[in-house]
């Protein structure tokens, strides 16, 4: 039905938020919203189904829990609107039967397009409940109850059947005009009491929101009712407005033109009157008495049938849990193959994440296990895993081997899955592939420094020692003196023409002459002599001593 100009009312109220901030809420969803959406397209019997089936796959992989509300049977004041609605909905179709009249008000193709969406929502393991009457008067129910945190709705009646946060304009389109970017207008009804405010003069909602301002909830029905049962009343205040006698300032006894001349006896005022009370009331009453006269032409005012229907709750629950159960792919794959005309493989690939996320949420022991993690991924800014499942005896049921000819099995049974719940699911995996991607610590090789050339160039070092053999020094009986000094004699000394500036370092010769001493150097010079330090023989200094 919906309550005319609600929505433009509260559209200074209104926040515009991305989906993600629904990321772990539960929300009731009022399917018949979402199915109206999608009736001017040329497939109409296709697209609603395509359409929630991409919407409720958005929701599932962004962790929100819909719960989906069907239409249960229409109340009579609304069979006026849903002819009109289906008049439009299904022009061009055939009429079922040759009357002008409809056999009933059920709403029976509505209803078809209901029950084909929840089959399809049944596979996908999502829970949907009916209502007794109005859908949106269930969605409001389980907000209120506390079972959902809001309602995703464009019906304005769900604030009247008291629904406290409302979801309007879902769109999940990155593309073209109306395009949201994943986005959602917010209308939480605690914010807008606390926000609102009364006080615009004018006519139609502008009235009607000056008459809320000065009256509460809980007075209001009461005084609708009373415009058409207490009109006396209402009847010596248009009298009271219109008389003449009455000060317009101040409501007292007296012309306005004399108080403002003579004072007001009343407001005890010599000059002027007291107008700060009086003409704030006078315009609320003339407000509400000129809203009353246009509404009291119609005898049926208040409807309080309108009222009941929005006051008295005919919703109850019956599940007992709303849990996401487990998604049926069998099933899934053979309605879409014959409900939304996809191919076996591609409803395979569109419902394969489906199913690995409740795995991954419910953790539920099933055969469908991860084989291992390819590599690291990131969906729209959320770190995840691209994950290579497995599933014993599913493919064949499913996929018969002529049609995976040319397919790559390990992309079809690929899904990127956030990393939390990996890691959550299967820590052991993700170890596994953390070890994997550390790469062994190379040796560093020491490299060679290149050759100088001078190093092409090094002397090579002389080995110009003098080994003498002690053991010829020692006081055995049986050694000769000749012997030693052969021994002595026979070696080369010619180092010491090299060395003779370094004669002082030397062990077995000294700048001084001593005698006695057998190895001395010989400080005798000759005349034939061509150096002070010509080598004498022993044997010739020997003879010289004697």
């Amino acid at each position: 039905m919906g309550i005319k100009h609600l929505w433009s009312i509260l559209t200074p109220f209104v926040e515009r938020k991305p989906l993600y901030e629904l990321e772990g809420k539960t929300v009731a969803i009022d399917l018949s919203c979402w199915i109206c959406e999608a009736q001017n397209v040329t497939d109409y019997h296709i697209q609603p189904k395509m359409n929630l089936y991409f919407r409720t796959c958005f929701l599932l992989l962004m962790q929100v829990s819909p719960i989906f509300v069907l239409e249960g049977k229409a109340p009579k004041l609304k069979y006026d609107t849903m002819a009109a609605r289906n008049a439009i909905q299904f022009k061009g179709a055939k009429p079922r039967s040759g009357s002008s009249e409809p056999k009933s008000k059920d709403r029976s193709r509505f209803i078809s397009v209901l029950n084909r969406c929840e089959e399809m929502l049944r596979y996908m393991g999502i829970v949907c409940v009916k209502g007794n009457g109005e859908a949106e008067s269930m969605c409001a129910y389980l907000n209120m109850r506390g079972i959902v945190d809001g309602c995703v709705t464009q019906d304005s009646d769900c604030f009247a059947y008291g629904g406290k946060v409302i979801y309007r304009n879902f769109s999940i389109s990155q593309q073209g005009a109306h395009s949201g970017a994943g986005a959602i207008d917010v209308y939480d009804i605690a914010k807008i009491y606390r926000s609102i405010e009364f006080g615009v003069f004018g006519i139609g909602k502008e009235a009607a929101m000056k008459l809320f301002e000065h009256i509460t909830d809980d007075e209001i029905l009461d005084r609708l009712r009373s415009w058409q049962t207490n009109g006396d009343f209402y009847r010596n205040l248009s009298e009271e407005f219109t008389n003449k006698n009455i000060c317009t300032l101040c409501g007292h006894r007296g012309t306005r033109q004399s108080h403002i001349k003579y004072g007001c006896e009343n407001c005890a005022t010599s000059n002027g009157c007291d107008s700060s009370k009086y003409e704030k009331k006078r315009m609320e009453i003339k407000n509400e008495t000129s809203i009353r006269e246009k509404a009291i032409k119609d005898e049926h005012f208040p409807n309080e049938e309108l009222i009941s229907e929005f006051l008295q709750s005919k919703e109850s629950i019956t599940k007992s849990s709303f849990e996401w159960q487990q998604p049926d792919i069998c099933s899934f794959v053979a309605f879409a193959v014959k409900h939304l005309q996809w191919e076996h493989i591609y409803a395979f690939e569109k419902f394969l994440p489906i199913l690995t996320r409740w795995h991954l949420s419910v953790r539920t022991a099933t055969s469908l296990v991860p084989r291992c993690i390819k590599k690291v991924r990131h969906l729209k800014g959320v770190p995840g895993y691209e994950v290579i499942w497995e599933h014993s005896g599913l493919q064949q049921d499913l996929l018969p081997s002529d049609m995976l000819e040319g397919v790559d099995l390990e992309k079809l049974w690929s899904t990127v899955e956030p990393q939390t719940l990996v890691s959550e699911a299967y820590p052991a995996l993700v170890e596994k592939f953390e070890q994997s991607k550390i790469k062994p610590k190379k040796t560093r090789k020491i490299r060679k420094l290149p050759k100088t050339i001078d190093s092409y160039f090094a002397k090579k070092k002389r080995n110009d020692s003098f080994n003498l053999n002690l053991s010829k020094f020692g006081d055995e009986s049986d050694l000769d003196l000749s012997d030693l000094i052969e021994n002595v004699v026979s070696h080369n000394v010619d180092y010491v023409n090299v060395l003779s500036e370094s004669l002082d370092e030397s062990n077995f010769f000294t700048n001084t002459f001593t005698e006695g001493d057998l190895f001395e150097k010989s400080m005798i010079t000759y005349s034939d002599s061509s150096s002070e330090d010509d080598y004498v023989p022993l044997i010739e200094r020997i003879k010289c001593k004697k």
